[in-house]
C-alpha cells in the first residue's frame, strides 16, 4: 500500500542494515504478533495530545500511551481499555483530554474516583500489609 509524502512527514525510518549475508531480524524473526501489532508505532514519540476529548483525541492518547495502561503498562485491547479521568471530575478535575488517562478497565475499576495518587498510595499499603503478613506467615 503507498503512502503519500504528506503523511510520512516527520516519520523517521529504520536504519538499513541487512545485508545479503546477514538478514534483518524481521525476515529471521518474522513480524510482530497480533497481540503487539498494536503498539507497534514509528520511532518519533508524539506529542500527548491536547484540547476536548474527542475520539481522535482518545486513539491519539492510545497512541502516546503506546496502547498500555497509563498506571501498569498493561496491553490495552479495545474490550479493555477504559477513559479515567487523572483529576476525578468530583475533585474539580476538567473533561478534557489533558485530564484523561487510558487504563486497564479493571485498573480503573478498582481505582474509582480516586486521584492517581490516592489510588498509588492505596496500592502500596495493600502491597505493604500482604508483605507483613507474610512475613508473619500469616495468609494474605
Amino acid at each position: 500500500m503507498a503512502r503519500s509524502d504528506a503523511r510520512d512527514e516527520g516519520l523517521s525510518r529504520p536504519p538499513e542494515t541487512g545485508t545479503p549475508s546477514q538478514p534483518h531480524d524481521v525476515d529471521v524473526l518474522g513480524g510482530p504478533s497480533a497481540e503487539c501489532a498494536l503498539a507497534v508505532r514509528p520511532e518519533a514519540t508524539p506529542a500527548r495530545p491536547q484540547g476536548p476529548v474527542t475520539s481522535a483525541n482518545v486513539l491519539r492518547l492510545l497512541d502516546w500511551q503506546r496502547y498500555r495502561c497509563a498506571l501498569t503498562g498493561r496491553p490495552l485491547e479495545p474490550q479493555t481499555a477504559s477513559l479515567d479521568h487523572m483529576v476525578p471530575v468530583r475533585c474539580g478535575g476538567q473533561h478534557c483530554i489533558d485530564n484523561v488517562q487510558v487504563l486497564h478497565r479493571q485498573v480503573n475499576r478498582a481505582k474509582g474516583t480516586l486521584t492517581n495518587e490516592e489510588f498509588i498510595q492505596l496500592c502500596r499499603e495493600v502491597v505493604e500489609h500482604v508483605g507483613r503478613q507474610e512475613e508473619q506467615g500469616g495468609k494474605a
